[in-house]
């Protein structure tokens, strides 16, 4: 083996060694948060066999954003083929997931480095140190660890191999050679980015970083030089009109954000603040401040409100500014400056999601790193490479020190509740979530301590200002499931919170969710659940899943068939693309006895999808309300 290969060889072992060390101790963590309704409690990827059904249910098992993330969530439906519902599988997987990364980022940067114009010819050092640095960086835990965002590191997997396939083909063009397979092959790895998450689009941006600070379209010939400006400048063109086109018409509405506490202004402005933050997080890491939870961070309302809005904004138009002015001069600087702007790009426009989270710096701390590589690097010589090396070698250990102390945290499922209950008391998710913890460990026993301390946890957090209406879902199931009565009080004040707050996905998922156990046998109180599942109905669009599994309850545990109608039919409404589930709809109110549902049901489809599905002549009449009521009628009341 030649030298050079056999020292790349070792730095790629290191850096493999260092990022399984750094996050092994958190394998043997639990489910959390998202992971829950994308994976313990989504029965498409709870496959038992590795069959084209069941594969192919799985793919379409994600229903959010315009592809559905369907590698992803096959990877998803293999892990549960292998463990079933033990996370640690999961754990290993994903892990093995960052791990690759780690080895891309190394190859990437091994290939960026040789490009460089700077003293050193032998980049396999820096880019070994950056790529471990990267790898273990504290703030990765809560993306590794968090076996959801496989979804990000899987499709960054794909964005990095795209990189690396266009910088190894572009020095090809440089040099005269052929280049053309290793740039066309850069399309399809962006497609299967794109199948594990959108944030593989961004792919372009980071290429187009490339050259406007590295590369500066240099081609051995003028004329491939020239279609390389124009196809940026085409894709630049293309992304202004799409941005006013399509993005803008569709997130710039105030409906858009009907599913938010906050604006549009709000959330751009408040985003000022959050970047910022973000960068502290990575140049100055102290788990103390990662609190995973943000839903009590709060949204800018103005540039003075608070202060720091206006203060964010100026230092990130500072930081922007010197990226443009010192791209000739310091380009490995102005690049890494770019990347964590553009890495930032989807998750801090308008698009209507959360304000801050931990994971959205996944290949952001990339850009921060590489920034300060070259700060480093640009410093005075003399006595600055043998402190540059202890301060690396210290910087090294710390990193690893802290990330493998965070990976222990996650690594007991109660100790992290605690953990993060702790740093974050008013978070009304953090409290859930370590109720929950104590419910796991009472079971079902009403005598137990955990059953106390569980009921503790959920009244302190449902008492919170402006907290989730989770935490009386909370009280409520630890109630019935331990076979004690629920209280009305934590009934009313559920409702109450629906009605005053902004109704959101979380809301929804509770609904789904007490749908789901009260079809299993839970013994709630119907005309409560009913009067909190009409307020949601009333406030936001849901899929057309949601429709029919609410009038199901309806129908079911109200009697009340005219309100189970007007649900069906918004069902129906909802699902005009989709005449297969309009069918299946009718089919399975036919089959468990409720026919005249079934009638009315298949005639409103026929009259508004133009379908045919068979409706006997002796169609009972029913008068159904033209519109959804804001409270359910009475049970066992007449249509």
């Amino acid at each position: 083996m030649h030298p050079l290969s056999r020292s790349a060889f070792a730095w790629l072992l290191l850096i493999a060694a260092l990022t399984l060390s750094a996050f092994w101790p958190g394998v043997s963590g639990g489910f959390l948060f998202d992971d829950y309704p994308n994976i313990v409690k989504q029965e498409r990827v709870h496959i038992t066999e590795l069959t084209t059904e069941s594969l192919a249910s799985a793919w379409s098992a994600f229903p959010i954003g315009p592809l559905g993330r369907p590698l992803a969530m096959v990877s998803f439906a293999v892990d549960h083929y292998f463990f079933g519902l033990d996370p640690r599988g999961y754990k290993i997987t994903s892990l093995a997931v960052h791990t690759v990364n780690a080895l891309l980022v190394f190859s990437l940067l091994t290939q960026l480095l040789k490009m460089r114009h700077e003293r050193s010819n032998n980049p396999l050092m820096p880019a070994a140190l950056l790529a471990a640095l990267w790898a273990i960086h504290p703030l990765q835990v809560s993306t590794v660890l968090y076996v959801v965002q496989r979804m990000e590191m899987l499709s960054i997997t794909f964005l990095l191999t795209a990189l690396i396939c266009y910088l190894h083909g572009r020095r090809l063009q440089m040099a005269g050679i052929r280049a053309w397979p290793w740039l066309i092959t850069c399309l399809p790895l962006i497609a299967l980015g794109l199948l594990c998450k959108e944030t593989a689009a961004l792919f372009p941006a980071f290429a187009l970083a490339l050259e406007l600070t590295v590369l500066r379209f240099r081609c051995a010939s003028t004329r491939s030089a020239t279609i390389l400006k124009w196809s940026y400048g085409i894709f630049v063109l293309a992304s202004v009109a799409a941005l006013l086109l399509l993005v803008l018409p569709r997130f710039g509405s105030p409906d858009a954000y009907a599913i938010r506490s906050f604006t549009l202004e709000e959330r751009l402005l408040t985003q000022l603040r959050v970047l910022p933050t973000y960068l502290a997080w990575i140049v100055i890491p102290q788990p103390a401040n990662y609190t995973f939870y943000y839903d009590t961070y709060q949204f800018s309302t103005g540039l003075l409100s608070p202060p720091t809005t206006l203060l964010g904004g100026l230092f990130l138009a500072v930081l922007a500014s010197s990226a443009i002015w010192l791209r000739n001069r310091h380009p490995i600087l102005s690049l890494g400056i770019a990347w964590f702007f553009i890495a930032h790009s989807l998750t801090s426009n308008i698009i209507p999601l959360e304000l801050v989270f931990e994971h959205r710096n996944y290949f952001a701390i990339l850009g921060v790193l590489l920034a300060l590589f070259a700060i480093i690097e640009a410093a005075p010589r003399g006595e600055i490479p043998r402190v540059r090396s202890v301060a690396v070698t210290v910087v090294t250990i710390g990193f690893l020190l802290l990330t493998m102390i965070r990976s222990a945290g996650w690594g007991s499922p109660l100790h992290l509740a605690l953990e993060l209950a702790e740093r974050n008391p008013e978070s009304s998710r953090a409290s859930m979530d370590l109720g929950e913890q104590y419910m796991l460990r009472a079971g079902q026993d009403p005598d137990s301590r955990y059953y106390r301390m569980a009921l503790n946890e959920f009244e302190r957090g449902s008492n919170i200002p402006g907290s989730s209406p989770l935490l009386e879902q909370g009280l409520i199931i630890l109630a019935l499931t331990a076979n004690q009565p629920d209280k009305v009080e934590w009934w009313d004040r559920l409702i109450q919170k629906l009605k005053q707050r902004t109704v959101g996905p979380q809301e929804v998922s509770m609904i789904t969710d007490f749908l789901a156990k009260r079809e299993r046998g839970l013994p709630l109180n119907d005309e409560k659940f009913a009067e909190a599942y009409m307020v949601v109905v009333n406030k936001v669009s849901m899929p057309a899943r949601q429709y029919y599994a609410i009038g199901l309850h309806a129908l079911r545990h109200l009697e009340d068939e005219a309100l189970a109608h007007v649900l069906f039919s918004t069902a129906v409404n909802k699902s005009l693309d989709n005449p297969t589930f309009i069918v299946g709809m009718v089919d399975a109110l036919n089959r468990t006895g409720h026919e005249n549902s079934a009638r009315l049901l298949a005639q409103h489809a026929n009259k508004v999808a133009g379908l045919r599905i068979p409706v006997p002549p002796t169609v009972e009449r029913l008068k159904p309300p033209s519109e959804i009521p804001s409270t359910p009628t009475k049970p066992n009341s007449e249509p």
